[in-house]
């Protein structure tokens, strides 16, 4: 999964970097309308468009006879029966490329939230960043420190957690920058990517332990994974949540992605010859 999430991250994110002097909603209306280019062409490359356009056909035929008949039962049943099964057909020759779309879109959107679900820090605010250590890893006793790069200042000292085997820190941006946190507990050493002070830029949540479940991987790509040997379960940094805001009104980033992508998609689905 590791080598997917750095294509799909050059992809995506390398656009992203490409356009990130844009407003923020703009760079995601420029990913929206290349999501709904992309699906135009997987449906017309990977769907039955002749079948597609007879199945809505017949089905707009039921439909009308459903209001036509609808005084008599037995007819109104019978047309419903067939407009089920007309329903089934469409969603049967809708399959191929919704089965082709659906993993780019989950990867494409998994980079995007690197960039659009969180935000870096801003100059003066604070974080907890938190490492998990795996069971086997005796915390009581053992040191403890967060080394971090210049512009970021540590204002605890180290707390640990016996019950949940945590170490937890609290980190102040004071200078805009970015570079690599460096954490060293009960001799183990862990790097974690920290930014702040930049209006767009991608930032890492969660870095996750080698033991990760496939869906974690796949929905955090934006730091490369624990080392197998590492005492790290995994890393934390609360980074706040992005706000999207669009005409005065705050809209949530994947709801845009998608109207964007569905309308643009609408819009075009003639000048590509497409029915879906």
């Amino acid at each position: 999964m590791t080598w997917i999430n750095e294509i799909s991250g050059a992809i995506f994110g390398g656009l992203t970097r490409l356009i990130a002097s844009l407003p923020d909603w703009l760079v995601l209306t420029v990913h929206g309308a290349l999501m709904g280019i992309l699906a135009l062409v997987v449906y017309a490359l990977f769907s039955n468009q002749e079948a597609i356009k007879r199945t809505k056909n017949r089905l707009m035929a039921r439909l009308l006879e459903i209001r036509l008949f609808q005084d008599d039962p037995l007819l109104t049943l019978s047309a419903f029966g067939r407009v089920l099964t007309g329903t089934a057909a469409y969603m049967k020759d809708s399959l191929k490329p919704l089965i082709v779309m659906l993993p780019i879109v989950v990867l494409w959107i998994a980079q995007l939230a690197g960039w659009f679900e969180w935000r870096p820090m801003n100059i003066g605010e604070s974080v907890v960043v938190k490492a998990a250590l795996k069971p086997e890893t005796k915390l009581a006793g053992q040191p403890a420190a967060l080394e971090v790069p210049q512009g970021f200042e540590v204002e605890t000292p180290a707390f640990r957690s016996p019950a949940g085997n945590e170490v937890l820190w609290r980190l102040r941006a004071n200078a805009a920058g970015s570079g690599p946190l460096v954490l060293k507990v009960a001799g183990g050493t862990a790097e974690m990517p920290i930014v702040s002070g930049q209006k767009l830029a991608e930032v890492a949540p969660i870095k996750l332990g080698s033991t990760s479940g496939f869906w974690d991987r796949v929905l955090y790509p934006m730091d490369k994974p624990l080392a197998a040997d590492s005492i790290f379960k995994e890393i934390h940094i609360d980074y706040p949540s992005r706000t999207l805001t669009i005409g005065g009104f705050e809209v949530n980033w994947l709801i845009w992605l998608l109207l964007v992508s569905i309308i643009l998609g609408f819009a075009l689905k003639k000048p590509f010859g497409v029915e879906f």
